[in-house]
């Protein structure tokens, strides 16, 4: 549904046509799209199938208020909650992580930083325990994970992270509060935003209503040399994984949430009643790009901040033209959600088909390109 806004009517309608033509088209069973700015909810579409592609599956037709998994797009919000503890002078990122987590002190990481962690220059994947998703509803065994962790690359190599980015992170804000993440996360943040459909933890209901997700590439899909097409339906389909918290990967939630924490953001940190819940150099420190380089995890050019993922002058998966103003993460190979500093624009593209990052690149650049015309107006 489109709704009257301060974006330009006809350029809107356009994006929302491509949104719907490349689920008509295959590219993805089901998604939302959900788009704002000033304040206004601009957009709010649902198209598809958030359940019944595989056979045997009963069909469920995607709405607005479906829940979908947006893997990697929880990232950002991991890297506020280690902001909010920066405002509140409880955490410095130019530290070493070993300062808080003393058990990831050795091996050659005493000198990583929780910064370097935040822009993905740790060097310090652990594909074993992405191989082994069994283990990561066990704090135990993650912990463990994180204390055995070697480096793969020097620290200050950008080399993407994909569950290990949120493992570390959140075990510093469990140490340091002494509380779950998410549950600081949604005390300190979230709950005063008025942002209460951001579930890292999935309840019974929750998991029965949300949209499946499905693998709908060819091609390999590598990163830090596990092939994601092997177990990737099983995997993020499985209510043991979906019920645990999988920090910096795994959320469910739907595409108007994500646009209002990027309407929060893109508004330097202010609540939609007037309330500031983070300070504006905080907000601008996170979402500035910090290094642009080439990632070595999924080998293609990356433009990164702490915790976002940012434009550049030259084309990104924010469009061909100088998106240097925009801010956010994509998920899997299904979601993206961004702002854009220079219009105030705020918007999530949701959806369930997964096929690689140069399907990613081809889907979403132009809609996000499509959605910052509608508001450059």
């Amino acid at each position: 549904m489109l709704f009257r806004s301060g974006l330009d009517p006809q350029r809107l309608a356009r994006a929302v046509a491509l949104f719907t033509a490349q689920q008509a088209r295959g590219d993805f069973p089901g998604g939302q799209l959900a788009v704002r700015r000033g304040g206004r909810l601009a957009a709010d579409v649902a198209v598809g199938l958030a359940r019944g592609l595989r056979p045997g599956e009963p069909e469920r037709a995607a709405t607005p208020h479906t829940f979908f998994n947006v893997h990697s797009a929880s990232k950002p919000l991991v890297a506020l909650a280690v902001a909010a503890l920066g405002e509140d002078g409880r955490l410095a990122v130019e530290l070493p992580v070993a300062r808080y987590l003393p058990e990831f002190a050795g091996r050659g990481r005493d000198q990583i930083t929780v910064l370097d962690v935040l822009t993905h220059r740790a060097g310090v994947p652990m594909p074993e325990l992405t191989r082994h998703p069994e283990r990561w509803g066990d704090p135990a065994a993650v912990r463990a994970a994180l204390a055995a962790a070697e480096p793969r690359y020097p620290r200050g190599t950008l080399a993407y992270l994909p569950v290990e980015f949120g493992w570390i992170l959140a075990a510093i804000v469990d140490r340091i509060t002494g509380q779950r993440f998410d549950a600081f996360l949604h005390e300190r943040l979230l709950l005063p935003a008025g942002l209460r459909g951001l579930a890292f933890t999935a309840t019974p209901a929750q998991l029965a209503a949300a949209a499946r997700c499905y693998w709908v590439g060819s091609k390999t899909a590598l990163l830090h040399g596990v092939d994601l097409r092997e177990q990737f339906e099983k995997v993020w389909n499985d209510p043991a994984v979906l019920a645990a918290p999988v920090p910096g990967a795994s959320l469910l939630t739907d595409a108007a949430h994500l646009a209002a924490l990027y309407e929060l953001l893109v508004r330097g940190g202010v609540s939609a009643t007037g309330q500031r819940l983070l300070r504006q150099d905080t907000v601008t420190s996170y979402t500035q790009r910090a290094f642009f380089g080439f990632d070595r995890a999924n080998r293609v050019p990356l433009a990164v901040a702490r915790g976002f993922l940012t434009g550049t002058p030259w084309p990104s998966i924010y469009g061909l033209w100088g998106s240097s103003g925009c801010f956010g993460h994509a998920g899997g190979f299904s979601t993206l959600a961004f702002a854009d500093r220079e219009t105030g624009l705020a918007a999530a593209i949701v959806t369930n088909g997964n096929a690689g990052a140069g399907d990613m690149f081809r889907r979403f650049r132009p809609l996000a390109e499509a959605l910052r015309r509608a508001a450059s107006r």
